[in-house]
């Protein structure tokens, strides 16, 4: 096969893909994953080229990164995930590149969405935040009880955690020292 057969056989073949919906990927990724030159593509077909954004079903990459970001974004609210959002875009035929361009030029980000779960080693691990009084209050070996008086501790001014009444004043007093080292005023 020549060389203009075999840029006639990809832009042909690229041209179809666009005009029954199922185009794979922009076209000079989709010139690269058939081994021929985008840049020479016009010069070797001459006449037989059209320009691509006037093929019938083409779109632009930004609107490919825009569809595939919406339904991630519609996946992680809906509980559903399909892994990270790299696998997911790559799976598409986009490249880094054209994603963060994508997500730069219009200012989103994925972290942050809705269900969305930073995945880390393979494996899905959801972290939740936990109160800090909390740990407290399981290391003291007690959970706080809603109901009952409280002894409050403010913390620098800014954050007030209460333990329950029945508390031991020397975990109380541990609290204190230990706060005191890390910030610079504790009172009650």
């Amino acid at each position: 096969m020549d060389k203009v057969e075999r840029y006639r056989q990809v832009f042909l073949s690229f041209k179809e893909l666009c005009s029954t919906g199922r185009q794979p990927s922009s076209f000079s990724a989709y010139c690269k994953a058939n081994s021929v030159d985008q840049c020479q593509m016009r010069q070797t077909l001459k006449n037989e080229f059209q320009n691509i954004k006037t093929l019938p079903g083409y779109r632009s990459i930004s609107h490919i990164c825009s569809v595939i970001y919406e339904d991630f974004k519609q996946k992680c609210a809906d509980g559903r995930q399909p892994g990270t959002f790299a696998d997911f875009y790559r799976s598409h035929g986009i490249t880094w590149e054209q994603m963060h361009g994508y997500l730069k030029r219009n200012k989103l980000k994925v972290v942050g969405l809705p269900g969305y779960v930073m995945l880390t080693g393979g494996s899905r691990s959801r972290c939740q935040e936990i109160p800090f009084e909390d740990v407290i209050f399981e290391e003291a070996g007690f959970l706080p009880a809603d109901t009952c008086s409280t002894i409050t501790v403010k913390v620098d001014g800014h954050v007030a955690v209460s333990f329950p009444a029945d508390t031991d004043v020397a975990v109380i007093a541990k609290f204190v020292r230990k706060m005191e080292k890390e910030v610079g005023h504790v009172g009650s």
